[in-house]
């Protein structure tokens, strides 16, 4: 397209061969960022997949090389190190958290069922994805942190800001409802109890079962039972014994998850 009249120069450049070089420039730039941004998003998939079979000290640089079909030298020029691909394999996985806990936004219930959804998102994640969590956890660690760059650092922090967002949210509409009262604690003291709980409970999952006089205890499975009982304890309306929660975690399951639940059931 021009810009003057037929016979001129376009606007900004002396001939037309100058717009067609300029636009071939930028032609191939573009080219160049897709094909980058499609090489790195390979490396994160296929580094996801290499940590969910080995785990962090299995995971190497060769075997992802050879997976990948490129050289190191290529998987270097994206990361900085194996620390800096983990974290942000790590980053990824919290986009598709934070993508199951918006969903929580748009459930019809009441606010402390739609903090329920949050549980049900991370058992989800939990069951599709084992791996996530220990990942998580140890992305937190100082001796790796600090080997990852620092856009790796930013990447993840703006990540998990729009993830807790979700959790802001849920807060404030509880608040705003009256759900959760006057007296109750602070956001951050409750927002602090529900992650010691989830997060400890999906840790400890990975291992055995505690085992106690009368029986073994799987963390996951009284995970719920525990959720009510600290949020009962917070003040957070309906009360469990108001309403029935297992049937809002069904309700939960089918309406807000049903891919997720029919890809768990196959």
């Amino acid at each position: 397209m021009r810009f003057s009249r037929p016979g001129a120069p376009v606007l900004g450049f002396d001939s037309e061969s100058e717009i067609d070089y300029e636009w071939g420039e930028m032609a191939i730039a573009d080219r160049k960022l897709r094909e980058k941004q499609e090489r790195e998003k390979l490396i994160l998939t296929r580094s996801d997949d290499l940590l969910g079979l080995h785990g962090y000290l299995g995971f190497n640089l060769d075997e992802l090389a050879t997976l990948i079909e490129y050289s190191k030298a290529t998987i270097y020029n994206h990361f900085q190190s194996k620390e800096d691909i983990v974290l942000a394999v790590s980053t990824m996985h919290l986009v598709t958290r934070t993508e199951y806990f918006s969903r929580a936004l748009t459930f019809d219930g009441n606010s402390r069922e739609r903090m329920f959804v949050l549980g049900v998102a991370d058992m989800i994640l939990a069951r599709l994805h084992p791996h996530w969590f220990p990942i998580m956890q140890l992305v937190q660690t100082q001796s790796l942190w600090e080997k990852a760059a620092e856009p790796r650092h930013q990447a993840y922090h703006q990540a998990n800001g729009r993830m807790m967002g979700v959790v802001d949210e849920i807060l404030r509409q509880a608040r705003h409802s009256g759900d959760l009262p006057e007296e109750a604690p602070s956001d951050n003291h409750i927002v602090a109890g529900l992650v010691g709980l989830s997060k400890g409970s999906h840790l400890l999952a990975q291992g055995p079962a505690v085992f106690t006089e009368d029986s073994a205890i799987r963390p996951l499975d009284v995970l719920f039972d525990n959720y009510n009982i600290y949020l009962d304890g917070c003040g957070w309306t309906p009360l469990r014994t108001e309403w029935d929660y297992d049937a809002s975690r069904e309700r939960i399951q089918n309406e807000v998850f049903p891919e997720e639940i029919s890809l768990l059931t196959k």
